[in-house]
């Protein structure tokens, strides 16, 4: 059977086909009738399971007489099954690739029966239906955008054609797995990473935090808000969990004028548009006086600040710094049901500024992690929200070239959602939390196909 894959593992079962002449499962049959769908990624079965194969009488002979004996006679039994049954789809395939100016990879595996395939487009997938070889059994979930993406309507502003090309955004977290499958191909390798302690020639991401943050801003298979944006990347916070003061006002340095890994040949023309940084001061004092240069630095030679609220609710002013500074882009974090999370710090801060600035999704975020090139993990904090408004930041961007950090600010702000949140009871500051804007969500949550069409209405 013909059906979309989330990722080279198979997921949670979504359906049967309910024809037996039916190859094609009626959730991506409906995609193919309604929808642009060039370039997806599909999983394709084929008749035969691996129980119906195992019952081979060999399996059976008395003539195998050890584990490893054993083992080599099924993998034998799967691949030559896998041979005999994928050989038409496989021509198919390799004959496609040739044809296409679109790049098509695909991979075969006889554990399963199963070849996956990347960068198919509609031809493909309706020419394989009509094989016999493919089978009509279950399929697997679909590759869908997530649904942070979603709520904030991302995909809504790439089918009007911005997508983050043009813009470099740029990361201080604990480093980022460059050879993930959805950060590999936009990853910005002149002067685009720097390892302040270690000094490591590539990215590493030893933690996995970074490269779960630089996936949701811009990586690719439906997890990233910009998936056409290109990355940079810092390690300002250690495999401790630690983000020394030193090491992080080095990459601080590192982001207002690029150097390479080994700190030489700087390129100041190389600056990213924004920065993401999904993280707070270790010591939790307020207002901070070593990032206050930085930031200064920062949003004098336009380069945008965009800082986690931190993770420190549900009490009133738990902001952390340098998220409460006036000049950086705090954010809090929401729910898939539009409340705000629970651990998400409020404001106001110490001088009595409302902080969050504004919220977005937050909890149960499923992006890129450290495990492997095709690895995903669901994980919850500011530190997961604020890379959606770094990356809708790179969408404006993209919209608007040398928009003011002034003009990204207004426009976030003034096209929030605040009808379908869930109003927090606390009152922080002052101001009521069912009244926006407030210390609780800010101005409210962002959407930004909201802030795109207001940019457009004004040209």
């Amino acid at each position: 059977m013909v059906h979309l894959s989330r990722t080279l593992a198979l997921a949670a079962i979504v359906g049967v086909v309910v024809a037996d002449n039916t190859k094609i499962h009626p959730k991506l049959l409906l995609k193919l009738e309604t929808e642009t769908i060039d370039g997806i990624t599909i999983a394709i079965e084929f008749k035969g399971t691996a129980d119906e194969v195992l019952v081979s009488p060999k399996l059976e002979s008395a003539s195998i007489e050890s584990r490893a004996e054993l083992v080599e006679a099924v993998k034998s039994a799967l691949e030559d099954h896998a041979t005999s049954v994928q050989a038409s789809a496989l021509e198919l395939l390799e004959s496609s690739k040739l044809e296409s100016s679109k790049p098509l990879e695909h991979s075969s595996f006889w554990i399963n029966n199963v070849v996956y395939a990347k960068g198919v487009t509609r031809d493909v997938i309706q020419a394989l239906a009509k094989l016999p070889e493919i089978s009509t059994s279950e399929v697997v979930a679909a590759n869908t955008t997530e649904w942070g993406l979603n709520i904030i309507q991302a995909p809504e502003v790439w089918a009007k054609g911005y997508r983050g090309q043009g813009v470099v955004v740029g990361s201080i977290d604990s480093g980022t797995r460059v050879t993930h499958e959805a950060l590999k191909g936009n990853f910005r390798s002149l002067n685009g990473w720097f390892q302040p302690e270690g000094r490591s020639p590539t990215p590493v991401d030893p933690h996995g935090h970074g490269t779960h943050t630089v996936g949701t801003s811009v990586g690719a298979n439906g997890i990233g808000v910009a998936p056409d944006a290109k990355w940079i990347s810092c390690q300002g916070c250690l495999p401790t969990n630690k983000c020394p003061e030193s090491v992080l006002v080095a990459c601080a340095q590192f982001m207002l004028c690029p150097h390479d890994a080994e700190g030489k040949n700087p390129r100041c023309d190389l600056a990213p548009h924004v920065v993401n940084n999904s993280w707070g001061d270790d010591d939790e004092i307020p207002d901070v006086p070593y990032y206050k240069g930085p930031m200064a630095a920062w949003r004098k030679a336009g380069i945008i600040p965009v800082f986690a609220n931190a993770n420190s609710g549900p009490k009133c002013g738990t902001v952390l710094s340098p998220g409460d500074y006036d000049n950086v882009i705090g954010v809090g974090a929401t729910t898939n049901k539009d409340g705000l999370a629970t651990f998400s710090s409020k404001g106001p801060n110490k001088f009595g500024r409302m902080k969050p600035d504004i919220s977005a999704p937050g909890q149960g975020i499923r992006s890129s992690y450290k495990t492997s090139d095709t690895s995903y993990s669901s994980l919850s904090g500011t530190s997961m929200a604020t890379p959606h408004v770094t990356g809708a930041i790179a969408l404006l961007v993209s919209a608007k070239p040398g928009i003011t950090y002034d003009e990204v600010y207004s426009l976030l702000t003034q096209t929030v959602e605040t009808k379908s949140l869930i109003n927090d009871p606390l009152t922080c500051g002052g101001l009521p939390g069912d009244k926006y804007p407030n210390n609780n969500f800010g101005y409210g949550r962002m959407n930004i196909l909201r802030a795109i069409e207001k940019i457009k209405a004004s040209c």
